[in-house]
């Protein structure tokens, strides 16, 4: 067996940089700077996010505390109308539906057989209708009212629009 030898290193063509002397040199400053400092590298750690998750963890809590209670100061409660108001409402709406009920009448010769069928809306009202005549019942947050078609939808409705309106302006 032949000596086992390494192959000389190669040298480096004239003018170039050799980049085991660079290593070497690099080498060499960071043993002199660790020697300056006489301590082990420091490990650096990143921040901690804990005070961050905390933090967000509250504001949630505390939000989704303000949604359920809902406490007066940020939500005002809506000023509860008179029974006065509220029977006025009624009685306007009913009168719209009334109005469809008549114009179908009208249209078709015949009375419609559901609210819907006239188009109006059938939210808290319920409609009879027998041969000609009909009855129109509405309620409205404790308020009912009951309106026949032997009755004028004039006087049914009195003053009530009146009384709406005039509750806007105060």
């Amino acid at each position: 067996m032949a000596d086992a030898t390494p192959p000389p290193a190669p040298t480096p063509p004239p003018g170039a940089h050799d980049r085991r002397a660079l290593l070497q040199a690099y080498q060499d400053v960071v043993r002199t700077e660790h020697d300056k400092r006489g301590t082990q590298p420091v490990s650096v750690r990143p921040p901690s996010r804990a005070p961050f998750w905390v933090s967000t963890g509250l504001l949630i809590a505390v939000l989704t505390g303000i949604l359920v209670l809902q406490p007066g100061w940020m939500f005002p409660k809506a000023p509860q109308e008179s029974m006065e108001l509220r029977t006025a409402s009624l009685r306007v709406r009913m009168y719209v539906e009334i109005d469809r009920i008549e114009e179908f009448r009208t249209a078709n010769a015949r009375l419609p057989a559901t609210l819907a069928e006239a188009g109006a809306d059938t939210t808290g009202l319920r409609y009879n209708a027998g041969g000609d005549s009909y009855s129109l019942e509405g309620e409205n947050h404790g308020v009912t009212l009951t309106y026949t078609s032997s009755q004028s939808a004039k006087d049914f409705l009195g003053n009530s629009y009146e009384l709406l309106t005039q509750r806007r302006r105060r």
